[in-house]
């Protein structure tokens, strides 16, 4: 491991056929859109009828496009405006004001298919995907009620100050905008009881997970340690007797290999249910990468590059940070599989530090990119399915979050940690 520093006309037909079966869903997939789609309409059907939202409700809201259309800039500005005032919602925003520019551009794009839809069945999709996003980034549930609230405010008084409407058409056209905006909320708030039920089950697998590793964690250090040591005396003994014999040197290397694997799966076990509060302090991001690259213990063949400038803050606890760190560079090793460049960066963002970790593997497939961070899920022959939801819950102890970012190459491990939050 390296460490680098700096700033015939029947062939056609069957593969023709082989690709019809490659690219056809399998039966589980189908199963899945299917219960999806059923979840899904069954809560589009409920919601249209509690409010009473109809084909009417949606010509109303395209009569009120052209008058809402010259405020969108207006209700945008306002709405981030609200978000920046609160510092637990502005922390929710970790890019500055390039990221705020195309938020708002987003809620352009939002706001202007509210009034023109269609209002189907894609468009509960598309607003399902928007209220996961609110979400993964952290943004409270309250502000976003509250943010939401301001664009209600302001598209009704908006409409109330349009001139040239006469009472019984304005009348409609509020009334399609409370039933669209209450239909938003709903969806919002879906998204995150989508979310809370998801961490209950996590929870429940970790306790589960707990008892089973507090249950048997001891039984198997005592036995592995003994075999460990065993290993280490017969290859004393081996070295004593002046036996050069390259075949058992190979094999007590397996047998010390594998016990240090299963020693660090019973840590993680352990690790994973103990949930200890982080122990927080301010230390420098460059010099806590480069301690840590040398303790994943990379193959010969992985370099890693680190890319952080010196001086740069982390608030964190060191011994848990390097548990995500490492845990992601031996993944990194492991996709490359053991050859390969990794790229360690980091910068500072508002009341933030990001680190990511990039590898030069084959990536990690879109339908399985929050999978891949359940407790006990795995895609690896050997993997334990622990490292990634180990990395996870100590992000989240620290009030951050570990997430893939999208990459054309690779997989793209994207680490933000938050200042803790100022005391009294």
């Amino acid at each position: 491991m390296h460490v680098g520093c700096h700033g015939t006309s029947a062939a056609p037909a069957a593969r023709f056929a082989q690709e019809l079966r490659r690219a056809a869903p399998t039966p589980q997939a189908l199963r899945r859109r299917v219960s999806v789609t059923v979840v899904l309409n069954s809560f589009r059907e409920k919601v249209i009828v509690y409010v009473g939202f109809d084909e009417s409700a949606t010509a109303a809201l395209r009569e009120a496009h052209g008058l809402i259309a010259p405020h969108f800039a207006e209700i945008i500005d306002d709405f981030y405006d609200t978000i920046e005032a609160h510092p637990d919602a502005r922390a929710a925003i970790t890019g500055g004001a390039a990221q705020i520019a195309r938020l708002k551009q987003s809620l352009l794009r939002w706001i202007d298919e509210l009034f023109v839809g269609p209002h189907d069945d894609g468009y509960f999709e598309r607003r399902l995907r928007i209220g996961r996003v609110h979400v993964q980034i952290n943004l409270p549930q309250m502000y976003m009620l509250t943010a939401m609230d301001r664009i209600r405010v302001k598209t009704v008084a908006a409409l109330r100050a349009s001139p040239g409407v006469d009472e019984p058409r304005r009348e409609r056209m509020l009334t399609a905008v409370h039933q669209i905006l209450d239909i938003e909320l709903a969806i919002m708030l879906e998204s995150y009881r989508e979310d809370s039920l998801a961490k209950n089950r996590t929870a429940e697998r970790l306790a589960t997970i707990g008892q089973f590793a507090a249950g048997i964690g001891h039984e198997l250090r005592n036995p592995l340690g003994v075999v460990e040591s065993s290993a280490f005396l017969v290859s004393r003994r081996l070295e004593n007797l002046k036996i050069d014999d390259p075949g058992i040197q190979r094999h007590m290397e397996k047998i010390v290999t594998e016990v240090q694997r299963s020693g660090r799966t019973i840590n993680d076990l352990l690790e994973l249910a103990r949930n200890r509060p982080p122990k927080r302090r301010l230390i420098d991001t460059r010099a806590f990468v480069l301690e840590a690259v040398p303790a994943a213990h990379l193959p010969p063949g992985v370099t890693v590059n680190v890319d952080v400038p010196a001086g740069l803050p982390i608030d964190a606890d060191p011994d848990q940070l390097a548990r995500v760190l490492t845990n992601l560079l031996i993944n990194a090793g492991q996709a490359m599989n053991g050859g390969g460049d990794v790229r360690v960066d980091a910068v500072r963002e508002p009341a933030a530090t990001v680190l990511r970790v990039r590898d030069g593997g084959p990536g990690i497939p879109s339908e399985l990119r929050e999978q891949v961070f359940q407790a006990l899920f795995t895609t690896k022959a050997k993997g334990s399915g622990l490292g990634l939801a180990l990395c996870r819950r100590i992000a989240e102890a620290h009030g951050g979050t570990v997430s893939l970012e999208p990459s054309s190459g690779g997989a793209v491990f994207r680490v933000t940690i938050p200042d803790s939050p100022p005391q009294g």
